[in-house]
């Protein structure tokens, strides 16, 4: 392979991935959280949740 064509796959592999995380963050990141949902809410939401879970399988 010839020098140009090595740059040339480089640059399109970096292209690529660029487009896919872009891709990738739009799908999943982009929208923030609910206004219903404030920090305090979403911490004793999952405070709640693994304090149930640890006592699923306590014995009383």
């Amino acid at each position: 392979m010839r020098k140009d064509s090595y740059w040339r796959e480089i640059v399109l592999t970096l292209a690529v991935k660029i487009f896919v995380l872009t891709l990738i963050w739009y799908a999943w990141f982009s929208n923030p959280v609910g206004d219903q949902l404030d920090d305090s809410k979403m911490a004793a939401q999952i405070l709640s949740q693994s304090v149930k879970e640890s006592d699923h399988g306590a014995i009383h």
